[in-house]
């Protein structure tokens, strides 16, 4: 199903490197999306970004949707995507909001309350249900479509690792699309294109771990989810 979003608090975050930028306001096109389905079809009045005041913002991050698991659709090729990499990203996010001063429920808490809620669908409501129900007033959810690892080693690889996936900020009351980040990226060598400097130094130039890259994106998506939120930035 592809959706429009309904709300005008989307972006992107797509690497400048080998990528190209897509509309901001394209539909998603991984299953998170089924359901701007609860923001569009169902939901009170749209809202901007900036709709929590400050200090009362209570965020769930619940495990991200796979490209492999049922119903999911496939991305960056098709590549099948571990089941256990959804709950990891979900960690990764929690902790890197959580460092953005955002005021986060404990990601073993959330998980245990996904586990005993009905998710053979994945949809806003569900992460809003699920949010609520570990008090929170803000659920993230979102997919993993690729997570491919680097064959060969930090300083010769065969293939790079790479990344790709969708988030979404839902406000739990409402079900009402607050914003969403998409990041997708195959690291490459400063050789190949000198556009990756800063990329390239910041990761010591050498070649990511599909995990290692995980956890750089997420932690920007943090960073530019809480700014939509209305946090201050984070000084480093």
């Amino acid at each position: 199903m592809r959706l429009e979003y309904c709300t005008g608090g989307a972006f992107s975050s797509r690497s400048p490197g080998g990528v190209k930028r897509g509309p901001m306001l394209r539909p998603l096109a991984v299953a998170i999306a089924l359901a701007a389905l609860a923001a569009c079809a169902r939901p009170g009045p749209a809202r901007s970004p900036n709709v929590m005041p400050p200090g009362t913002a209570r965020i769930a991050v619940v495990p991200f949707r796979t490209a492999g698991a049922p119903g999911a659709e496939a991305g960056g090729g098709g590549e099948g995507v571990p089941a256990d990499a959804g709950p990891a990203a979900a960690r990764m996010l929690a902790a890197h909001l959580a460092e953005t001063g955002m005021a986060v429920v404990d990601a073993d808490r959330v998980l245990g309350a996904w586990s005993l809620a009905d998710t053979t669908a994945y949809d806003p409501r569900v992460a809003a249900h699920v949010a609520e129900k570990v008090g929170a007033n803000l659920a993230v959810l979102g997919t993993l479509s690729r997570y491919r690892e680097r064959q060969g080693t930090a300083w010769a690889v065969e293939a790079p690792a790479a990344v790709a996936y969708e988030a979404a900020v839902v406000h739990a009351p409402d079900g009402a699309l607050l914003a969403v980040d998409r990041f997708e990226y195959a690291q490459q060598a400063l050789t190949e294109n000198l556009l990756q400097l800063p990329r390239f130094v910041e990761s010591g130039g050498r070649w990511l771990t599909r995990e290692e890259l995980l956890d750089q994106a997420l932690a920007r998506t943090a960073e530019r989810l809480a700014r939509a939120l209305g946090a201050p930035p984070v000084r480093r």
